[in-house]
């Protein structure tokens, strides 16, 4: 089996309908408990809005304080099947609505040792 790269779910995120919105704006939106506010009037990125940390309850304000993890890890996938998928069908999961959640920057970025 090829070794896992993170590179065969695409690069960045996706703009599958073609809106402007790339899927991490799309997951921002639709996870904000407020109205976001976008860097320009074309409404493509996400600078703000209200997100409560699902793991700590922190309230973040600030869209670059945010991650976009996926639910079902991309190597997890891997090692699972998904090196076994087109390299289309591996970019749609990589941007599935369903398998991506907001989180804190700082934890998800965190090394922790247990």
């Amino acid at each position: 089996m090829a070794r896992y790269q993170r590179s065969a779910f695409g690069y960045g995120w996706g703009d599958a309908n073609g809106d402007c919105q790339n899927s991490r704006a799309e997951a921002l939106v639709a996870s904000s408990t407020t109205q976001v506010r976008f860097a320009t009037d074309r409404g493509c990125r996400v600078v703000a809005g209200r997100w409560v940390s699902t793991f700590t309850g922190n309230v973040i304000q600030n869209a670059s304080n945010i991650d976009i993890d996926h639910l079902v890890p991309l190597a997890w996938s891997w090692d699972r099947g998904a090196n076994k998928w087109s390299g289309e069908k591996r970019l749609r999961f990589a941007n599935d609505p369903v398998n991506l959640l907001p989180v804190e920057a700082s934890l998800n970025r965190s090394t922790i040792t247990i």
